[in-house]
């Protein structure tokens, strides 16, 4: 759906609002297939409307992404309240409330406290007993998912990190099936880049976009987030983020691991 009037259309029948939509307003980014809308009502916090083809993987992703969320959710971990899943015309829609706060990357904190809101938010999430959650991203699984892009053609060399520029997406892929580290499962988010975090005034974390939230090792989300911390806020936050999670001993082959794995995503 790429129609801001159909989009309007499908927010007022899932909210039972006749006349209260002001405007459906694309959201552009992210790596999904559905089709996203920030929804604002006069009157009414804003909220997202995320629409996919019922049939086919964008339906499967989205509605993995609404099972996960809501366990997440029942485990007391702050990701958008899910007000209404439909399917309508061949389409899946999913609204959801508009998180308390900001995008983590437009707050205007002090480096330490954003490595230091990140640090104990992860732990947190992580903390969860991985026994409980039934959702699995273990490595079988990803390499098994990144095997499934590459012979879709999903995978653009093109976007490689500089360390991988000019390797084949099945040469990476080999390398990380040989290379298998061993795994310590945790609860992960599964894309834990920045632009799927949101800050309140309090300090607080939330989590967006958690379809690939479940069984994995910790590096899963500690790679992606130090290499992002890094690049956003330089080395010194890098370390007090690790100091603050509690990794005493980072390693540095493990993250490098998961790095590489997240280019086939």
């Amino acid at each position: 759906m790429n129609d801001k009037t159909d989009a309007t259309t499908l927010a007022r029948q899932l909210l039972d609002d006749a006349s209260g939509i002001v405007e459906a307003e694309p959201v552009t980014g992210g790596m999904s297939g559905a089709a996203v809308y920030r929804i604002k009502r006069a009157g009414y916090p804003p909220c997202y409307l995320k629409v996919a083809a019922a049939s086919g993987a964008d339906g499967d992703s989205l509605r993995e992404e609404v099972a996960r969320t809501k366990w997440l959710a029942d485990s007391s971990i702050r990701v958008p309240n899910i007000l209404r899943v439909a399917e309508r015309d061949g389409r899946l829609a999913v609204l959801t409330e508009a998180m308390a706060g900001i995008p983590i990357e437009e707050s205007r904190l002090a480096a330490p406290r954003i490595a230091e809101a990140l640090a104990r938010g992860f732990a947190a999430l992580h903390k969860l007993p991985p026994v409980s959650c039934p959702f699995d991203e273990s490595l079988c699984v990803r390499l098994a998912r990144a095997t499934q892009a590459i012979a879709a053609g999903a995978v653009d060399p093109a976007e490689f990190d500089a360390r991988n520029r000019g390797v084949a997406p099945a040469t990476l892929l080999r390398r990380l099936i040989d290379d298998r580290p061993d795994e310590d499962l945790v609860v992960v988010h599964g894309d834990a880049t920045l632009s799927n975090i949101v800050i309140d005034d309090s300090g607080a974390l939330g989590f967006i976009d958690c379809g690939t939230a479940g069984r994995g090792d910790r590096y899963t989300d500690l790679a992606l987030l130090a290499a992002e911390i890094r690049d956003h806020y330089g080395a010194d936050a890098t370390e007090q983020f690790v100091t603050i999670y509690g990794s005493r001993d980072w390693d540095d082959a493990k993250a490098r691991y998961y790095l590489d794995l997240y280019e086939l995503f």
